[in-house]
């Protein structure tokens, strides 16, 4: 996986932004590890990480179907009356700052093509902007989007562009990003900071904002028709804290996300002097 993954030139760029983003923590460390981090992990390592987190106190069960809830119940709580907590759970941190100030880092991958992604420190998944911040990344990331019409269609500049918002616990980052060809690279970079100075002073138009709010509520009323994804959406909204009927709410959210919303998080969040510039070119890694 870690060796398919640097053959990646999208996710080793995406990689490179966090680490210089986030630092050597959060979400600066990839999920995978490193080749030298797994030759070092034994099966007990992984039985011990398992007794800490897969444990009652950290766990939500979530049924749902046509099922008789009392049935369910005593059927759960005899199935798992023997499952103890093996001792305190791991404290999580909501409070971790990325690095902010500017910085680039430049890669290079056996390849033809070039990457360029680039990442601001963003939002949280309970923070009350996270709704106009998750309109921002859908307005700029379909095939009718500023970013696509503008860098792709008009100036022909992009293989493909789009727009990536991480919302977690703690806060994640904002990205735009681009494959282009590697004399071209300079001029993304150019044009999506651009982009990301129009959303700051001018935010989207009604139409962009209207087409965002009609894809994100259509995309979230298809996914509640299958109960697995609804049952895993409203369990790990009650294990992050949100309770289990924030879904339920998160429609209207969403509707009542305005224009000067969305500029207020723009203005907020893509700012110039807290990017990270990473950019994949050819050449011998």
């Amino acid at each position: 996986g870690i060796l398919a993954q640097k053959d990646d030139l999208l996710k080793t760029a995406f990689k490179a932004m966090r680490r210089e983003l986030f630092g050597d923590a959060s979400y600066g460390l990839d999920s995978l590890g490193t080749e030298e981090t797994l030759a070092k992990i034994q099966s007990t390592d992984v039985a011990a990480f398992h007794r800490k987190l897969a444990t009652p106190a950290n766990c939500v069960l979530a049924i749902y179907g046509d099922v008789n809830a009392t049935d369910v119940k005593a059927a759960v709580e005899k199935a798992f009356a023997s499952w103890q907590s093996a001792g305190a759970l791991p404290v999580r941190s909501a409070t971790f700052t990325p690095c902010i100030s500017p910085k680039r880092i430049t890669e290079t991958r056996d390849k033809k093509q070039a990457v360029v992604v680039i990442g601001f420190p963003g939002t949280s998944l309970s923070a009350s902007d996270r709704q106009a911040m998750e309109l921002l990344q859908e307005a700029c990331s379909d095939l009718g989007s500023r970013l696509f019409l503008r860098i792709r269609e008009k100036l022909g500049l992009a293989y493909y562009v789009g727009a990536q918002n991480l919302l977690g616990l703690t806060p994640g980052y904002f990205a735009f990003y681009a494959g282009t060809e590697p004399e071209k690279a300079a001029q993304v970079e150019t044009e999506m900071l651009k982009e990301a100075e129009l959303l700051r002073t001018e935010s989207l138009t009604e139409e962009e904002l209207k087409r965002a709010k009609a894809k994100i509520i259509g995309q979230r009323k298809i996914a509640r028709q299958e109960l697995g994804s609804f049952a895993t959406t409203t369990a790990l909204d009650e294990l992050y804290g949100l309770g289990f009927g924030y879904n339920d709410s998160e429609d209207a959210r969403i509707e009542a996300v305005t224009l000067a919303d969305v500029k207020a998080v723009a203005q907020k969040y893509l700012r110039p002097d807290a990017a990270v510039v990473a950019i994949i070119n050819p050449g011998k890694p």
